[in-house]
C-alpha cells in the first residue's frame, strides 16, 4: 500500500462543508473554513494592538493556530456548545477523542509538517500560551461578529449568545487582554 501524496491534503474542503451553528435558525449559514478565516484575520488584528503596547508575540505561530484551531471538526462536525459542556464527562470525552483524531486531518502531509500542525492544535486546545490564548480572543469576536450580522437581520435566536459571549470576553483576565480590551470591546 502506498501512502497518498501530500496533493491529497490539497484537495480536502471538508471544513467548506461543515456548517456552525446547526441547531439554530440563521440568515447565512457560516462554514468552519469561513469562521477560521475570521479567526485568522481577528487574529492578526489583536496582534496589532498587543504590539502598541509593546507586548511580545509570535505571530506567525499565532496565525498558524488560528488557521487549524478548529481542524477536528472536520471529522467530529460542529458539536452544539449545550451539548459540548452538558458535563465536565462528556467534554472530557469529546477533547479524548479530537486528540486522538486530530492526526487524521494530517495524515497526507509529511509527518514533521503533520507533527507541527497537531503541536498548533494542542497548543490552541491547551489555551495555556499567549498565542492560543489569542486566539480564543478571535474566535470569540469571530463569534460576536456572526452575532450581530444575525442580530442586525432581525434574528434574536442570536441574541442570547451574542451577550454571553461579549460578558465572557469582558471578564477574561488574561493580563494581555486587560491592557487592550477596552480598544476592543465596546464601551
Amino acid at each position: 500500500m502506498t501512502k497518498a501524496s501530500p496533493y491529497e491534503h490539497f484537495l480536502d474542503r471538508s471544513l467548506t462543508h461543515v456548517m456552525r451553528f446547526s441547531s439554530i435558525p440563521q440568515q447565512f449559514q457560516e462554514s468552519v473554513a469561513e469562521h477560521s478565516f475570521y479567526v485568522a484575520y481577528f487574529t492578526s488584528i489583536v496582534i496589532y494592538f498587543l504590539k502598541k503596547r509593546k507586548e511580545r508575540v509570535d505571530e506567525a505561530r499565532a496565525l498558524k493556530i488560528a488557521l487549524i484551531h478548529d481542524m477536528e471538526e472536520k471529522f467530529s462536525g460542529d458539536i452544539l456548545t449545550p451539548f459540548k459542556y452538558y458535563s465536565q464527562e462528556l467534554y472530557h470525552a469529546i477533547r479524548k477523542v479530537n486528540r486522538e483524531t486530530i492526526p487524521l486531518a494530517f495524515e497526507y502531509l509529511p509527518a514533521s509538517l503533520a507533527k507541527d500542525f497537531i503541536a498548533f492544535w494542542k497548543e490552541d486546545a491547551d489555551r495555556v500560551t499567549k498565542e492560543a490564548q489569542i486566539v480564543k480572543v478571535a474566535d470569540k469576536l469571530s463569534l460576536l461578529s456572526k452575532c450581530k450580522e444575525e442580530i442586525t437581520l432581525g434574528n434574536a435566536f442570536f441574541k442570547p449568545i451574542y451577550e454571553r459571549e461579549l460578558k465572557a470576553l469582558d471578564e477574561l483576565e488574561w493580563p494581555w487582554w486587560q491592557k487592550i480590551k477596552d480598544e476592543i470591546l465596546p464601551q
